[in-house]
């Protein structure tokens, strides 16, 4: 079965929806967004609706990070034609655990 590929002003319409939670979304810790603070490393949004993200946590030892990076992904999966979502971790250790417990 092939993806289901969205309209392009459907696709358009999502991306915007995307780009202004990651311009809202605070870290705990920061007064700026993901992505004035430098924690969004890169963010893809594919025809289909599928988003890949990569994020580099200032405190990688906080449990209230981990916990909120799983809450913007679930924020993430609730907007319409978000067929899924996928975050990467980077730049800290352990960084195995964070993808495991963010993508649960």
């Amino acid at each position: 079965m092939l993806p289901r590929i969205m309209k392009e002003k459907r696709l358009r319409s999502l991306k915007v929806k995307v780009i202004q939670v990651f311009s809202k979304w605070k870290d705990p810790h920061e007064a700026v967004s993901y992505k004035e603070s430098g924690i969004l490393q890169s963010l893809e949004i594919s025809d289909e609706g599928d988003i890949v993200f990569t994020i580099s946590p200032k405190h990688p030892h906080c449990p209230c990070c981990l916990l909120n990076a799983s809450q913007l992904r679930e924020k993430l999966l609730s907007i319409k034609d978000v067929k899924s979502v996928l975050c990467d971790v980077i730049g800290i250790p352990g960084k195995e655990r964070w993808v495991r417990s963010i993508n649960a």
